[in-house]
């Protein structure tokens, strides 16, 4: 199983590096002068770092502390409080992003529209904004909104796996709360912590729909984009997209590095012979405040957007004040019944999200084992193999697998196998990421009592490992599923016509200006998208009760 994903990662990168090294006379290291040399390249890298890294920092934080406060306080509220963090990643990331600017957008966002005329009600006049999400600000907000829910899925389920036993014992002895939590919960979960830290870097630094329409606006230039633009300029510069990928490369081994030593520089709480239910926190008189200020603050942040996505998908054309007679459901009618690309691409995203994310979570719960189960001096190589996809664009592996696999004998190119097979290679590392950290809580001893019982080790997967494993295999399924039945990047170069997705259906109605139809086309994905993560969910959820 590794061997086999090794192949599908290295095969495209020796097919594009060979492109971008070797011309027809040999080495040529032009490209690597002409970025060193280019003075544009430092100010991208560290836009990158600011960006990805302020963002970053906010949703590891938020996230362990919705994660905490949902999982271990009387504070949650039920299915609401799991879903609101998750609406971010319900949605396409374009549409999400385009969902705010349809609130902010400094002439014609919803929202500033209504600010306006409240300031006017005071006497003062404004003709733009107050607030324009074309700026650091903004950016950062909504790359920050973009990764929250990866922090608070990883995170919720290493709380939910963790043993309470040790909790509990804490507060009998007279620690108080918050010293339960940083003293015993915090270093119980260090493998989640930094695996989600790990992530979040993989895909700040990764992502492409956010900096495109944000960063741009704003005048902010960062990797994606900055690559995105020299695979995409006329005559495609491939060989300098490729060159600067590398510095994804070293960011993504460098976080790999860090996550290992955190994971193994101490010892952590693992999932035991016997389960039980972990106790509530009783908040007291802060119960319902706190749960308040949480749901009024996902509410703000993750369903909001969506209204602006609605008021607009329901509009014959988008502007800033609202009509309610011309309201209506004619671009849901076009996108889903007179317009069979749209309805075409729904039905390939949703079979590429399942298929791709049944089939990468298994794979991911594989290679993890291996991992632990293999010698010290293995584990690396492995791991590391595991997370180079990570570490490039996925323009950049969009363009690797066309070179490899879309053209000559083997031509994929405009296939859903070609798509599936990309999806499965680009989200390999995150995936790998949240069965390592379930994996890791599987206490041995369950494994080896299996083993005397003389049980085959398929045995002993599917009954003993598979099952304790879920929770976390479930939080991956999920991010899985919703990326590749919403990727955009690399379906642009590899899907056709003939097979059309999501994502690229989005972009296309985008730079077309058909801005009500791509609001109608986010609102349908989403509520689909929605439907099938909460039945994941509950079924994540029944199967621990049982």
């Amino acid at each position: 199983m590794v061997a086999l994903s090794t192949f599908f990662v290295v095969y495209p990168l020796i097919i594009i590096i060979k492109r971008a090294f070797f011309g027809e006379s040999g080495l040529d290291v032009e490209g690597i002068v002409q970025l060193i040399t280019d003075p544009a390249v430092a100010e991208v890298i560290l836009n990158t770092i600011s960006v990805v890294g302020v963002s970053g920092v906010f949703a590891l934080l938020v996230g362990a502390l919705f994660a905490w406060l949902n999982e271990r306080t009387d504070a949650d509220a039920g299915w609401i409080s799991e879903l609101l963090p998750l609406i971010p990643l319900l949605i396409p990331t374009i549409a999400c992003v385009i969902g705010w600017v349809t609130l902010l957008s400094p002439q014609a966002g919803l929202l500033n529209a209504l600010l306006r005329d409240l300031f006017s009600l005071v006497g003062i006049n404004i003709r733009r904004g107050p607030v324009n999400i074309f700026t650091y600000t903004g950016f950062v907000f909504v790359m920050f909104l973009y990764l929250l829910p990866f922090s608070y899925l990883i995170i919720s389920a290493a709380l939910r796996n963790l043993d309470p036993a040790l909790e509990e014992a804490a507060r009998i002895t007279g620690a108080s709360p918050l010293r339960t939590f940083w003293k015993v919960t915090l270093p119980s979960i260090r493998p989640a912590l930094a695996a989600s830290a790990l992530v979040l870097i993989i895909q700040g630094v990764a992502n492409f729909s956010v900096p495109i329409v944000l960063g741009t606006g704003a005048g902010i230039d960062v990797l994606s984009v900055r690559i995105y633009q020299l695979l995409y300029a006329y005559p495609p510069k491939v060989d300098l997209a490729i060159i600067m990928s590398l510095f994804m490369m070293i960011t993504a081994q460098t976080a790999l590095i860090l996550q290992r030593w955190i994971s193994s520089s101490g010892r952590f709480a693992t999932i035991g012979g016997k389960g039980s239910a972990a106790s509530r926190i009783r908040l007291g008189r802060w119960r319902l405040p706190v749960r308040s200020a949480m749901i009024g603050y996902l509410l703000a942040t993750s369903f909001v957007p969506v209204v602006g996505l609605l008021i607009v998908s329901l509009q014959p054309l988008w502007t800033a004040r609202i009509v309610w007679g011309r309201l209506s459901l004619s671009n849901y009618t076009h996108i889903l019944f007179e317009r069979q690309m749209t309805s075409d691409a729904l039905q390939n995203s949703l079979m590429l999200g399942m298929a791709g994310a049944t089939i990468g979570m298994l794979i991911a719960a594989l290679i993890a084992l291996t991992v632990r189960n293999s010698p010290t001096w293995l584990q690396g190589p492995i791991d590391g193999m595991t997370v180079l996809p990570a570490a490039v664009p996925h323009s950049v592996m969009g363009v690797g697998f066309l070179f490899a696999f879309g053209q000559g004998w083997l031509n994929l190119h405009g296939t859903l196998a070609i798509l599936l097979i990309v999806y499965l290679v680009m989200y390999l590392p995150q995936a790998v990421r949240s069965a390592s950290a379930a994996s890791a809580q599987v206490g041995r001893e369950l494994v080896e009592a299996a083993a005397i019982s003389r049980a085959s080790p398929l045995t002993v997967f599917r009954r003993v490992q598979l099952p304790l494993m879920m929770p976390g295999l479930v939080a991956g399924w999920v991010i899985l599923f919703v990326h590749c039945a919403g990727e955009l990047t690399a379906s642009a170069l590899l899907s056709a016509s003939n097979n059309p997705v999501v994502g690229l259906v989005l972009l296309d109605l985008w730079e077309n200006g058909s801005f009500p139809q791509v609001a109608a086309m986010s609102i349908v994905v989403t509520m689909t998208f929605t439907i099938i993560v909460l039945v994941m969910l509950r079924y994540c959820r029944g199967g621990l009760r049982r």
